[in-house]
């Protein structure tokens, strides 16, 4: 791993805390000064980066309402954070406060924190591995915390016991490690398919069964990482954009705020630390081209 300073469906499962009316948090973004690790207050904002999963590591953020493609798990070391889900039955839940909470993938939410917190990224294939139970969460939660050195991707996703997994189609698997690497291309379904030895439309039906979310929104999971790595070599947002596959900047921003609940801008102000890691896709070998794990399906079959 290497380091870059930049200058400048479901409800969700969770250790809640029982206040009948919980304080809605302060709109702030505080101030990033040294600190030794999580477990340490206070903690300026960090962002590692890997080719499928993310972590961020910080104060609190003032996020707008936001959808993400990958599961994500928040936890809060000192107080904590204030969640809503919507939903097109119920409209916006009520207000509702965690120590730490798995939010699933593709669920509309808003999420207030103060902080110290943390962010972990998921990627799609780890996120369907078992139920997100309080318990666990809570676990997982406390050996976080417990972890003396400065956070990681492997130190932070194995503190609740989450490795990398992979497709079990080889097929799919190829056509995953293809677009991590160039995840600005395929901008068709045909083009993966092809990769695939499948056609389109039986390619977005095993895309879907494998991965747990449509091809094309896991490509704009895989052009943020890009994104992130571009700012943190130094290029600007306007690079970014087109070396990602992004018509504009703008075009960028609009994407990028849905996903995360800010901007890339905003990401840019808070002068983070970025951290690029060389954590690799979904359990894949990029030497060998293939799962680590055995693939179950012939790829003659489907």
């Amino acid at each position: 791993m290497r380091t870059v300073r930049q200058p400048h469906r479901d409800t969700p499962m969770g250790h809640e805390i029982s206040h009948s009316n919980p304080s809605d948090p302060s709109d702030r973004i505080m101030p990033p000064l040294p600190a030794d690790g999580f477990h340490r207050a206070p903690v300026p904002p960090r962002i590692c980066v890997g080719r499928a999963r993310a972590l961020y590591v910080g104060p609190g953020l003032d996020l707008a309402p936001h959808l993400n493609v990958a599961t994500t798990l928040v936890v809060s070391r000192e107080q904590p954070f204030l969640l809503r889900l919507w939903s097109p039955a119920k409209a916006w839940s009520d207000w509702r406060p965690y120590w730490v909470a798995s939010i699933p993938s593709a669920t509309l939410h808003h999420l207030k924190a103060i902080g110290p917190v943390a962010f972990l990224y998921l990627d799609p294939v780890t996120a369907r591995l078992g139920a997100w139970d309080p318990e666990r969460l809570s676990q997982g939660r406390e050996r976080l915390i417990g972890v003396r050195t400065s956070l990681g991707i492997e130190t932070a996703f194995g503190a609740f016991g989450i490795a990398p997994a992979s497709p079990t189609d080889a097929r799919i698997a190829r056509a995953v490690l293809q677009v991590d690497r160039n995840p600005a291309a395929f901008g068709r379904i045909s083009e993966a398919a092809a990769l695939a030895c499948l056609s389109p439309s039986r390619f977005r039906a095993r895309f879907d069964a494998e991965i747990g979310l449509p091809f094309r929104r896991y490509r704009l999971w895989s052009r943020m990482a890009v994104v992130m790595r571009t700012i943190a070599s130094g290029g600007s947002l306007t690079e970014a954009a087109l070396t990602a596959g992004f018509s504009s900047s703008a075009h960028l921003s609009s994407a990028f705020k849905r996903m995360f609940g800010l901007s890339p801008s905003d990401v840019v102000s808070l002068r983070a630390e970025i951290d690029l890691s060389d954590d690799p896709v979904l359990g894949l070998d990029p030497r060998a081209e293939r799962p680590l794990r055995r693939a179950h399906a012939d790829a003659s079959t489907g």
